[in-house]
């Protein structure tokens, strides 16, 4: 059974569309990711879960109950704030317990919880500080701690980590999904970092432009994306998108007076995906130019031009040292990707 499940719902401001028949289902315990670029309609989607936006048609249901009309209080869920949303004038103890005082939870289980909740986020020796006097990662683990104290079973975040350097948001995306995995709580995470996306999440809901573009497993979004914008948002760099020519029987492109076919095929609307890391650099195949290259540690990403297209090869910075201005390439014919134009 679904924990979470949304059926045909929309958001409306007006005749303005934030979000348009969303169909979503979430099982207890599951690591959903939304996932997408601004103004996709992934936060709102999130505060229409929360509560804190009214559905314009449709259906949202939490553990087999339709919530459209419960009060964001009597939902079960706690929600971490891309701000941090702390109190300044008080400490990281009382930021904490501030939600349960508001319930009036007796003082010993306020305490109780604050003590168990502080040693799983590490916060111990942080509980009188002020939060001026904390790291960003320190308030994000105090806005953390004050969302699972609650012992709500659904944590519903928004953008948590984006105000935090790269090293740090690494260590906490790992607290997060151990910290998700240890208590079994249901989260749904937004984000738009593809990075985060794809360590964390059971699943990913890639949004664009209020609509669902594809949704399942990270490894399923990567490997084979059904749709061009999956194949374009997701890698790094993004996939390739290769558009040809058609002469009635096949699909090819122009290189340097050469013709390369693609696909055999009658259809002539179709265009070609290919990832960077599924093209190599070979002795012999087609010859290319190097346009630059990008340096990236252990890998480099090589720039060139494909018929009128510029493409990006991903390989192993060691096979680059000798490289001179031209390359030969070649690729698997199962590597390639194929869509609807």
């Amino acid at each position: 059974m679904n924990y979470i499940q949304l059926k045909d719902v929309s958001k409306y401001w007006g005749t303005t569309k934030a979000v348009e028949n969303l169909n979503i289902e979430i099982k207890k315990g599951e690591f959903v990711i939304f996932l997408g670029p601004s103004g996709c309609g992934k936060s709102t989607t999130l505060r229409l879960i929360a509560g804190l936006e009214e559905v314009s048609s449709g259906q949202i249901e939490i553990d087999g109950k339709n919530v459209n009309n419960t009060d964001p209080a009597n939902r079960n869920v706690s929600m971490v704030f891309q701000s941090y949303a702390l109190f300044p004038h008080l400490n990281v103890a009382e930021n904490i317990i501030f939600g349960l005082k508001v319930r009036k939870v007796e003082k010993n289980e306020r305490n109780s919880r604050l003590v168990k909740v502080a040693e799983i986020v590490g916060l111990e020796d942080l509980l009188k500080r002020k939060p001026s006097e904390l790291s960003g990662g320190q308030r994000q683990r105090v806005a953390l701690a004050r969302a699972i104290i609650s012992d709500n079973p659904i944590c519903l975040m928004d953008e948590p980590l984006s105000n935090l350097d790269a090293k740090l948001r690494h260590q906490m995306r790992v607290e997060i999904r151990e910290l998700q995995k240890k208590l079994g709580i249901t989260m749904i995470y937004v984000t738009h970092d593809q990075t985060e996306a794809m360590s964390m999440a059971d699943k990913i809901v890639l949004m664009n432009e209020g609509h669902i573009v594809q949704q399942g497993k990270p490894k399923e979004l990567f490997e084979n994306p059904s749709h061009m914008f999956t194949a374009k948002f997701l890698g790094n760099p993004p996939m390739n998108i290769i558009e040809t020519e058609h002469d009635g029987e096949s699909h090819f492109i122009n290189h340097n007076g050469e013709k390369i076919d693609f696909r055999q095929d009658n259809k002539k609307d179709l265009v070609f995906g290919l990832r960077p890391e599924d093209i190599q650099v070979s002795d012999k195949g087609i010859k290319c130019h190097v346009n630059f290259l990008d340096y990236q540690g252990s890998e480099t990403i090589i720039n060139t031009t494909l018929g009128i297209h510029e493409i990006n090869i991903k390989t192993d910075s060691k096979k680059t040292d000798d490289l001179n201005q031209e390359i030969h390439i070649k690729w698997n014919t199962k590597d390639i990707k194929v869509f609807e134009k």
